[in-house]
């Protein structure tokens, strides 16, 4: 079954990081992020990413990758590297808040 996703952003590799750059009419996203954090920086957080796998075989659609936040700039997240290059972002989500893990 296929489903059509729209996507929020972009990953772009940038050297040894990865830039995931949200789409300025999703920026609310990235405004989620930095309010469910607190005052804290969304720096050296953990992100869970949704992007669409382009470069897969194996028939998947989509693939869900673990990084790090190294840098926000405005609506651009500056991520630990991640096995991705213009792949298309679906979600973006923090692995864990205050002890929680998952969905948020």
């Amino acid at each position: 079954m296929r489903i059509n996703l729209e996507p929020i952003g972009i990953i772009k590799k940038a050297g040894k990081y990865s830039e995931i750059l949200i789409y300025s009419e999703f920026e609310q996203v990235v405004k989620n992020l930095v309010s469910m954090v607190g005052k804290d920086s969304v720096d050296g957080q953990e992100l869970l990413v949704v992007h669409k796998n382009y470069g897969s075989n194996d028939g998947h659609q989509v693939e869900v990758t673990k990084t790090e936040v190294v840098e926000r700039i405005g609506n651009v997240l500056k991520v630990g590297k991640m096995n991705a290059n213009d792949d298309s972002v679906i979600d973006i989500r923090l692995s864990k808040i205050d002890g929680f893990s998952g969905n948020i």
